[in-house]
C-alpha cells in the first residue's frame, strides 16, 4: 500500500513537470522577433499574426492573403516611417511600429534622461490633442513610455487607436493599434502592452546632458558632510565618557587601596577658575574681561588636521598677562589622534576644504559671467 502511495506521487510530479515544461514551450512559441539591423532594436508578435515589414520578400504569400501590392506597401511604409505592420488573424486590427529621428528626438535621447517635470510637460501636451481621450505615463520592460487612446475620424469612418510612444537612443518610438468602428477592448490593449514589453535593443545609450542638476550632487555632499561629522562628535562623545569612567576608575582604585593601607584618603584639591589667574572671585574676573575683551585678537594654531588644536594664541596688545584667558586656561599640550578619531578628523577637515573650494568655484563663475566689479 506504501509503495502504490509513491508511485502516485511520483507520477503525479513527473506529470505536473511535463505540463509545465510542455507550457513554457508553448509559450516561447507564440511569439516570433522581428529585428531591425538599421534601428539595433527588435520587436515580437504573436506568431499567428500577418506581418509586413521592410524586409518583407515579394512574393510573401502575406500580401495576397491581405490584399496588399507589395510596391504600394514599400512606399507607404518609408513615407510614414513604418517598419513592421502586423494583422491579427481576423483582421479586424492592425499594429504599426514608426520609427523616426528628429532634432528634439536627439535631444531628448531617452525619457529616462529628462526630468520628471519635462515627462510631465510632454503628458499634458499629448492630453490636449483633439483625438486623444486619456494618456498616461507607465513603464513597459523598464522603458519609460507614454500611453494614449481615443478616436478619429478616417475615410467616412471612425477609427479608435490606442498608442505607446517612446524615446530611446534618440528615435521616436510609436507603437500604435487601430480599430475600425468598434472601440478597443481589454484583450486588444493587452496585445499592444505585449508588443511593448517586447521591444528590446542592443544597447541604450544614457546621458546626463544638461538636465544634470547641481543641486541634487550638493545635497548629496551636504547629506554626506553632517553624516560625517554627526559621526565624529558621537565618536568624540564616547570617548570623552570613556576617559571619564576610567578616570573615575581610578580614583575608586586609589581609595580602596587607601583604606586598605590605612592612609588618609585623599580629597580633591578644587581650585576655582579665577584662582587660577589670580584673583579674589570670579566676579572680579568677569569684569576685567570685559574691560579687555575688545583688544583681544585670538588665532587657533593647526599644525596637522589629523592632530587636532595644539593651543590657542592671543596677540592682542590691550591684554596684561593676568587676565590672558586663552593662554592661561586653555593652552595646553596636542594629543594625537589615532584610529578612527584621527580618520574623522581628517575627513572632517578636508570637507571643509572641498567646500572652501567650491565656494571658490561659484565666485570665479560668477565672476566670468557678470564679470568683476570695478
Amino acid at each position: 500500500m506504501l509503495v502504490l502511495r509513491r508511485s502516485r506521487r511520483i507520477c503525479a510530479f513527473v506529470l505536473a513537470v511535463m505540463m509545465l515544461f510542455a507550457f513554457m514551450l508553448q509559450a516561447a512559441a507564440l511569439d516570433e522577433k522581428y529585428r531591425f539591423e538599421e534601428l539595433k532594436m527588435a520587436v515580437s508578435v504573436p506568431r499567428d499574426y500577418y506581418v509586413v515589414t521592410r524586409d518583407s520578400e515579394s512574393d510573401d504569400p502575406v500580401f495576397k492573403t491581405l490584399n496588399l501590392g507589395y510596391d504600394e506597401t514599400m512606399i507607404a511604409f518609408r513615407n510614414s516611417d513604418i517598419w513592421l505592420r502586423a494583422y491579427d488573424p481576423d483582421q479586424t486590427f492592425w499594429m504599426s511600429v514608426i520609427v523616426t529621428t528628429t532634432d528634439e528626438s536627439k535631444t531628448i535621447n531617452n525619457y529616462s534622461d529628462i526630468s520628471a517635470s519635462e515627462r510631465k510637460e510632454i503628458l499634458e501636451n499629448i492630453k490636449k490633442e483633439s483625438a486623444v481621450d486619456s494618456a498616461v505615463e507607465i513603464k513597459h520592460n523598464n522603458i519609460i513610455c507614454f500611453d494614449s487612446s481615443g478616436s478619429t475620424e478616417s475615410n467616412g469612418r471612425k477609427m479608435f487607436f490606442a498608442q505607446s510612444n517612446t524615446v530611446i537612443n534618440g528615435m521616436q518610438i510609436d507603437l500604435v493599434l487601430q480599430k475600425y468602428d468598434d472601440e478597443i477592448n481589454s484583450s486588444e490593449e493587452n496585445t499592444l502592452t505585449n508588443l511593448a514589453n517586447s521591444m528590446e535593443f542592443d544597447n541604450i545609450k544614457r546621458t546626463t546632458g544638461p538636465i544634470f542638476e547641481w543641486w541634487r550632487l550638493l545635497l548629496w555632499v551636504g547629506i554626506l558632510a553632517g553624516l560625517a561629522f554627526a559621526l565624529s562628535l558621537l565618536y568624540r562623545q564616547r570617548n570623552a565618557a570613556n576617559r571619564r569612567k576610567l578616570q573615575e576608575r581610578r580614583r575608586q582604585r586609589e581609595l580602596e587601596k587607601a583604606k586598605k593601607e590605612g592612609r588618609p584618603i585623599p580629597e580633591e584639591e578644587i581650585v576655582t577658575f579665577s584662582e587660577t589667574l589670580g584673583y579674589e572671585d570670579d566676579d572680579e574676573f568677569e569684569n576685567r574681561a570685559l574691560t579687555d575683551v575688545d583688544s583681544y585678537n585670538i588665532k587657533v594654531a593647526q599644525a596637522d588636521p589629523s592632530q587636532g588644536v595644539s593651543y590657542f594664541e592671543d596677540s592682542g596688545d590691550g591684554i596684561d598677562n593676568a587676565t590672558d584667558y586663552f593662554d592661561t586656561y586653555f593652552k595646553e599640550p596636542a594629543h594625537t589622534r589615532k584610529g578612527f578619531a584621527r580618520f574623522f578628523g581628517t575627513v572632517g577637515t578636508y570637507i571643509k576644504l572641498g567646500f572652501k573650494h567650491l565656494g571658490y568655484f561659484f565666485i570665479n563663475l560668477k565672476r566670468q559671467v557678470f564679470g568683476r566689479k570695478k
